[in-house]
């Protein structure tokens, strides 16, 4: 992959994300498949007080019959990224309406891609549109009343389904994955097709966020199965976009709860293609006929006849951004690349490339009525019937739509250009780690910059009002004190620096691998570059390092380490999660008398070290 791609090209993608989504959700718009969605007349399926949306997938069907959630719940969420309030506009809260894909009627109790569906038939349509609605819930968590009851119903569902497909906590055991899907009603596993196993990425993702969201420890040993599944399993899962959230969430479970997971196999799995891979699935590489298409996903099997699709590397820029916070190791392998990714994803567009390399009937759609180019093709072919590249897709040779301009694609373009700016020198991207780690912990801003260029450089910040230190977790240094408004800073030739922004006068202290704020917030989460974490997290017991005696206890207990290691933190937590009880620096082997009353519990212990251990407590 390039450091810098050639031409370079970058399109103004929050721009993008606007005209796209002032114009599908429009509704007043006309013309040829025009409007491209419209607000039903009949009652809800669900949720009957609802009038639900209609949204063509492609350009062409028929958007009073058409509706599926991969399409229209990313396109609210997108939207909202780049800072659109979708409660109120064009007259409609979309947000609201958005609710009724949470199957409830028909007994799935999950979010799925229609509004009446079944389960056990394809994993992507059956996980993505519940991770699209936690994404949602996070950007909105007040907006509706029905919101809080079906984040929690859709994670037991969900941690139902590993229990089902073998996991155990006691003994240790991780679920079985390796199906296309799971049927919910039935409680059985679909073995047909090819298989999905990345569901147990967005499965994990799911659980940890719910975990976040209640601090019930179920959900943190739910998302650990799922991850012991990926961790174990010998062969890439790649299939659509699922295994890019679970990279996340085993990058943030290493940070933040002691795990270490192995993130090197994960990245290569989502990114290289080739042997052993499900379907060839991975990141391209390479020139097409004059065009740089370095940075895309989808069939990357280097034969001469790739096959990229557009609405993938969106997603896969959303979910792996965050990870060069969580793992900072991967800095400049995630900034390299989303350089490439935003350069390239402009030939999806039919503005990009010349008239006799795009299919026909989408073209000609589009010169009359997209006049921005907003609404790209969902695919691109490396070669097609001679044409290096094609722009086209599935919809018109599979009988679909009558064109490939793919909204389904097109709506995901909103999570890439919320996380990306350009800054005043050409080629280097400002890339906000935050902007899609939902539920995560940013309070401290944090911005990746990588320098693809030959030469150093001078790059502006434009920091918050207010006075802010400005530290570089590449470096492990504050480059910058009490500083405001726009501020220079130093790039060095392809290098890359990940800035971390808090306010001017907090003291900064060590917490095992982190350094923190007075105030608690991360500024770096494996400060000193320390990643000695233990094998993985086990959520349900102690390991040979660490014993809690007795268990149960009356009135105290004590905790023994094999190293004599001291606790910076015991936490012990009711079964609902409610934490009821913290102390910090805890020596070892010294009575520890907890004043809660007779039940069972979770403690959660911390080492000097910062590792995070689990189990459960039972006072008698």
């Amino acid at each position: 992959m390039p450091d810098k791609p050639a031409p370079y090209s970058m399109r103004d993608w929050k721009q993008v994300a606007k005209d796209y989504d002032n114009f599908i959700f429009d509704m007043n718009k006309t013309g040829q498949y025009l409007p491209l969605s419209t607000i039903s007349s009949s009652n809800g399926v669900n949720y009957p007080d609802v009038r639900r949306i209609m949204m063509a997938t492609y350009v062409g069907q028929n958007s009073s019959t058409t509706a599926e959630a991969i399409n229209i719940m990313p396109a609210v969420v997108g939207a909202s990224l780049i800072g659109i309030d979708k409660t109120n506009q064009f007259g409609n809260n979309w947000v609201t309406k958005l609710k009724d894909f949470f199957n409830s009627k028909n007994g799935q109790n999950v979010y799925l891609n229609n509004y009446s569906a079944g389960t056990g038939g394809d994993w992507w349509y059956e996980i993505m549109p519940s991770v699209f609605f936690y994404q949602l819930y996070a950007l909105y968590p007040n907006i509706d009343a029905d919101f809080n009851s079906q984040f929690t119903t859709i994670a037991d569902r969900e941690l139902n389904v590993l229990y089902s497909l073998g996991g155990k906590l006691d003994p240790r055991q991780a679920p079985n994955m390796n199906y296309r899907a799971f049927n919910l009603i039935t409680n059985t596993p679909n073995a047909t097709s090819v298989p999905e196993p990345e569901a147990a990425g967005s499965i994990a993702w799911l659980l940890y966020q719910a975990y976040k969201q209640t601090n019930d420890m179920k959900y943190l040993e739910g998302a650990e199965l799922g991850l012991d599944f990926l961790q174990q399993w010998g062969s890439n899962p790649s299939y659509e976009i699922q295994l890019p959230y679970g990279i996340l969430t085993a990058a943030r479970m290493n940070a933040e709860e002691g795990a270490n997971y192995d993130i090197n196999k994960f990245m290569n799995w989502t990114f290289c293609a080739g042997p052993g891979t499900l379907r060839g699935w991975g990141c391209i590489v390479g020139n097409w006929n004059g065009y740089d298409v370095s940075g895309l996903i989808g069939e990357a099997n280097d034969a001469g006849n790739d096959y990229a699709f557009s609405m993938n590397g969106f997603q896969h820029a959303a979910a792996l951004a965050p990870v060069a916070k969580y793992d900072k190791r991967y800095a400049k392998m995630i900034g390299k690349w989303i350089l490439n990714l935003a350069n390239a994803s402009r030939l999806f567009y039919p503005d990009a490339l010349p008239q006799a390399n795009q299919e026909a009937a989408s073209y000609t759609w589009s010169k009359q009525y997209d006049t921005n180019a907003c609404i790209p093709f969902e695919s691109m072919k490396q070669n097609w019937n001679g044409q290096k590249p094609y722009a086209m897709g599935d919809a018109v040779k599979g009988g679909w739509a009558p064109t490939n301009l793919s909204l389904y694609s097109g709506s995901s373009v909103g999570y890439m250009a919320a996380i990306i700016n350009t800054t005043n020198v050409e080629g280097i991207l400002q890339i906000d780690l935050d902007k899609t780690d939902f539920r995560g912990e940013n309070t401290c801003p944090n911005y990746l910059y990588y320098n693809p260029n030959a030469t150093d450089a001078t790059v502006s910040i434009s920091l918050p009002s207010g006075n802010y230190d400005i530290y570089d977790a590449i470096t492990e240094s504050v480059i910058k004190t009490n500083a405001a408004g726009s501020i220079p800073f130093q790039m060095p030739a392809n290098d890359v620096r990940l800035l971390v922004i808090y306010p001017t006068g907090s003291t900064t202290k060590t917490e095992g691998r982190m350094l923190k704020t007075d105030n608690g917030d991360v500024i770096d989460y494996h400060y000193h570059y320390d990643y000695s974490n233990e094998l993985a997290t086990k959520a349900i017991s102690f390991n040979d390092h660490l014993q809690i005696y007795p268990n149960p206890f009356s009135d105290s207990f004590q905790i023994a380490t094999s190293n004599n290691e001291n606790i910076k933190t015991i936490e012990i937590f009711a079964i609902n999660g409610q934490l009821v009880w913290k102390k910090n620096d805890v020596a070892v082997n010294t009575d520890i008398n907890p004043p809660v009353g007779k039940g069972i519990y979770i403690a959660k212990v911390i080492t000097d070290s910062g590792v995070a251990h689990y189990t459960k407590l039972i006072k008698n």
